[in-house]
């Protein structure tokens, strides 16, 4: 045994192993998974995609110990997935592409189970964290969830699982194998969101130059990806959306990633994804305005920008304020008469009301609305998901759990990294509110490396909080001087060294 850890070391600790372990913990290696997303994706060959990306992911798995590197890989994994070769298309109906597929998954399990083992991770991986109870507890709701109605299925509990699984162990893994490192950790992930929004953006300009699509409006269902629809493949958007903002705030020039924003709400809006403009257009300008103020390093390149973007958004406004004004009056109109039905989720919520008071305690299960294309529909807004599928239980476990992750993010110290991620936390929850976000398996896989990425800079946080206070208790007095210069002097060293 011992001759074989001595074999997988110099494995390990090979050039090659330390290249791409470089390689594996750089913006590149996002930036590699992204590329052949847009090929895969765009050519309709997501076995080739599925090898490629098998490809980049068991040398990560090889020779990279830390967990946060499987970021990119989990976010846009789905990505080389098409509207042609999706599976209720039938394009996967083949012992070939089935049997290449298996052959690839086996070298991923593998390569997971020698990195598990390998690098120990397998004595705390299910570790006690911070936001594990509230989670798990979450997912028990959602799993007996529909307990005792009749439209609790296997189907459901299957799809309550996989809910459960993409929230949790994404979370658990990385809070408890991976190696938080502050700011490098985080620009890792906003590289990684900021590469997943650029994929989306191609997918949408594709959809358009095969319909033939203008700008003007469309029918929502020509914008399809295989992997999404619409309005969740502009979520995904939504969450990149403040932690390129971080990297604007952190870089002395930017003001550069301004046009990464740019492309990002240009790829909301033509999704005509309501939900994700509701998020993306208030968000954007409170944030931007707010760096013109808290920006440290290169404020005049940001101002400018910033000001150019302004008159711009002025002046798209004026020239189409006919148009905008119809349409708030119609909106308005509709509320006021009570026609009003938010593309059907009004008439959701009101069924899901009549449907619940009947089983309060356990819900209707995830699987009470039948689902859309063989793929999962919630009512679209994740208090009332929790509280008809999963009944008073359900929404008592969700409370508990945002009210957990609330007091995670104030708990130490609060950092620009933590407050950004927040945001993109934030953002997804508020999207999430009028759409099914934080029910659907792909986007909780965000979900859960955000919230180790909170959790991370919160221990990072009180670590450094614990060395400082033991350094002042250790450090010696000087008697000579009195007790409040002494304090005096320690809060100016403080104040020079967090500057």
């Amino acid at each position: 045994m011992f001759v074989m850890h001595e074999k997988f070391e110099k494995l390990v600790d090979s050039r090659f192993g330390k290249i791409f372990d470089r390689f594996g913990n750089s913006l590149w290696y996002s930036v590699a998974i992204g590329a052949v997303c847009i090929l895969c994706h765009s050519l309709d060959i997501p076995v080739v995609g599925a090898a490629l990306l098998t490809l980049l992911l068991v040398p990560a798995l090889l020779f990279c110990k830390n967990s946060f590197v499987l970021a990119p890989f989990l976010m846009m994994c789905s990505f080389v997935m098409s509207e042609e070769t999706k599976p209720q298309s039938g394009y996967f109906n083949s012992p070939a592409k089935i049997s290449v597929l298996c052959v690839l998954l086996v070298f991923i399990v593998a390569a997971l189970i020698f990195n598990i083992i390998y690098c120990g991770k397998w004595k705390q991986i299910f570790k006690k964290s911070y936001l594990t109870v509230s989670l798990c507890l979450l997912s028990g709701a959602l799993i007996i969830g529909g307990l005792g109605a009749p439209s609790f299925s296997a189907k459901g509990l299957g799809m309550a699982a996989a809910i459960s699984l993409t929230m949790f162990l994404p979370y658990s893994l990385m809070i408890n194998c991976g190696e938080y490192e502050g700011r490098r950790t985080v620009e890792y992930f906003a590289w990684a969101a900021i590469t997943a929004a650029t994929v989306i953006f191609a997918a949408v300009i594709k959809q358009y130059i095969i319909h033939g699509l203008s700008l003007s409006y469309h029918p929502k269902n020509l914008i399809v990806f295989g992997y999404a629809i619409s309005n969740t493949a502009a979520a995904f958007v939504v969450i990149a959306m403040p932690v390129t903002f971080y990297m604007a705030y952190k870089y002395k020039h930017g003001y550069l990633f301004l046009i990464a924003v740019a492309m990002e709400l240009v790829t909301v809006y033509l999704t005509y994804s309501r939900a994700s403009l509701l998020v993306a257009l208030p968000g954007t300008v409170i944030v931007a305005t707010a760096l013109c103020f808290k920006k440290k390093t290169g404020r005049i390149g940001y101002w400018i920008v910033y000001g150019l973007a302004v008159a711009a958004a002025v002046a798209v406004c004026v020239y189409f304020r006919k148009a905008i004004i119809s349409k708030l009056t119609e909106v308005w109109a509709s509320i006021a008469d009570g026609s009003f039905t938010g593309s059907g989720r009004v008439n959701i919520w009101r069924q899901g009301f009549e449907a619940w008071k009947g089983y309060p305690i356990f819900g209707l299960g995830i699987w009470y609305l039948p689902p859309i294309n063989n793929w999962y529909y919630s009512f679209h807004c994740t208090p009332l998901t929790y509280l008809y599928c999963a009944g008073l239980l359900g929404l008592a476990a969700y409370i508990y759990h945002r009210y957990k992750t609330v007091r995670l993010v104030f708990s130490a110290k609060l950092t620009s990294e933590r407050v950004f991620v927040a945001l993109a936390v934030l953002a997804m929850l508020l999207n999430a509110l009028i759409d099914i976000g934080m029910t659907m398996p792909q986007h909780l896989l965000y979900y859960g490396i955000m919230l180790a990425l909170i959790d991370g800079d919160v221990k990072k946080k009180k670590a450094e909080a614990a060395v400082d206070a033991a350094a002042d208790i250790s450090a010696p007095v000087d008697e000579s001087k009195p007790l409040s210069e002494e304090i005096k002097d320690k809060n100016d060293t403080t104040e020079i060294t967090e500057e």
